[in-house]
C-alpha cells in the first residue's frame, strides 16, 4: 500500500510505502544544498521514492537526472512520482544496481541520501525495502564514490548527507577514492543539540580546502528556525 504526498509546492507529488521507509526532511535539506543548473545532467543514486529528483526537477536544479534506484518496490513508486509531478521529460528512471551500472558518458554532477548505518548496528527492520533504505546493506559510501570516480567529469561535485557521528566514513572514502570535502553544514535538531546528519558537497579532483558553514538549525527553542521553514516552504532564494 502507498500513500502520495505532496512537499514544498503542491504540484510535487510523492509516492512512498505507508510501511517501511518513507522520506524525511534530510531530503528536502539536501535538494536545497545541491548547487546545480538546469544545463546540467545529475544522478540521483539510490532514489528510493524520487524526493530528491523531482524537487531538483521542479526547483529547476537540473535539465536531465537520472534517478537509480534497485529496489522494485521503490522502484514502482518512483515511476508513479515521475507521473505525478509531471517531470517525464526530466527525470529518467533507471533501474540498476550503482556497483554495476556503467554509463558510456560521464555526469555533470551526482546527489545521493545514502543508508549510514552498518546493520550489526541495533535495532533493524524486518521490512527488507525499508531495512536495505536505511542500513548499508546493498550500497556503502565506498560503492557511491567508487561509481563517481569513473563517471562524474573531472572537478564535479558529489552532494551527500549523512550521520554526524558517520563522518569519519566519507572521509576515508572520498580521499580514496580521488575527491576532496568542499562544502559541510551541520544539520542540529535544535540551537543547543549536536548535529544529527552533515549536509556534504565533495569535488572530483578538487583542492584541500574545505568551507565551514554555518549550522542549519530546524528548531531554535523548540520552535521550528526561520531558515527550516524557508528552505520547507521552497523559499531557496532568500539564501
Amino acid at each position: 500500500m502507498t500513500s502520495i504526498d505532496t512537499i514544498i509546492t503542491e504540484d510535487i507529488k510523492i509516492c512512498q510505502p505507508v510501511k517501511g521507509f518513507r522520506f524525511s526532511t534530510d531530503a528536502v535539506y539536501l535538494s536545497w544544498f545541491v548547487r546545480s543548473s538546469p544545463s546540467q545532467h545529475l544522478i540521483d543514486i539510490g532514489s528510493g521514492s524520487g524526493v530528491i529528483s523531482a524537487i531538483l526537477a521542479k526547483m529547476g536544479k537540473a535539465g536531465r537526472i537520472d534517478a537509480v534506484e534497485m529496489q522494485e518496490e521503490m522502484a514502482q513508486c518512483l515511476t508513479k512520482t515521475i507521473s505525478l509531478s509531471n517531470i517525464q521529460n526530466t527525470v529518467s528512471l533507471l533501474i540498476k544496481d550503482i556497483r554495476e551500472y556503467r554509463p558510456d558518458f560521464q555526469y555533470d554532477g551526482a546527489v545521493c541520501n545514502p543508508p549510514y548505518r552498518d546493520p550489526s548496528s541495533g535495532h533493524v527492520s524486518k521490512n527488507p525495502t525499508e531495512l536495505n533504505a536505511r542500513f548499508a546493506t546493498t550500497m556503502k559510501a565506498d560503492d557511491v564514490f567508487a561509481f563517481c570516480r569513473s563517471f562524474l567529469k573531472f572537478g564535479s561535485p558529489l552532494f551527500m548527507s549523512y550521520d554526524a557521528d558517520m563522518m569519519p566514513v566519507l572521509f576515508e572514502s572520498a580521499f580514496r577514492h580521488g575527491f576532496e570535502a568542499k562544502r559541510l553544514i551541520p544539520v542540529c535538531p535544535d540551537i543547543n543539540m549536536k548535529p544529527k546528519i552533515i549536509l556534504m558537497e565533495f569535488r572530483k579532483g578538487g583542492k584541500r580546502e574545505l568551507s565551514f558553514e554555518a549550522p542549519l538549525y530546524q528548531k531554535i527553542n523548540g520552535e521550528d528556525s526561520e531558515t527550516h521553514k524557508k528552505i520547507i516552504g521552497g523559499q531557496w532564494n532568500d539564501f
